[in-house]
């Protein structure tokens, strides 16, 4: 199992992500860099996962992509220590229903 240090606006599609808190997201299907953000071109990203759930960065936010299933203690040791913002969901299905 290896933990691999990236950016949030890098090659991270086929990777999970290691949250915060030590756990781990579903597969990275996009990385899709947002031209039309209000900070301006080539400031943010948004990650799409395989779950259906987006995630918003700034662009060169450290973070831990892994491709192996990994055991929580080691995920937690690999924890990035900040994160985006949550951006909804890409398939429209909303998550409270």
């Amino acid at each position: 199992m290896t933990f691999v240090p990236d950016v949030a606006q890098g090659d991270l599609e086929g990777f999970a992500l290691v949250r915060p808190d030590g756990s781990v997201t579903s597969e990275v299907v996009h990385v899709q860099w947002m031209d039309n953000h209000p900070a301006g071109p080539d400031t943010h990203a948004t990650v799409s996962f395989a779950d259906g759930t987006d995630v918003e960065f700034p662009f060169d936010v450290p973070v831990v992509k892994v491709r192996a299933p990994v055991s929580p203690d080691d995920a937690r040791s690999a924890a990035p220590s900040g994160w985006g913002t949550d951006a909804g969901r890409w398939d429209g299905i909303d998550s409270a229903l």
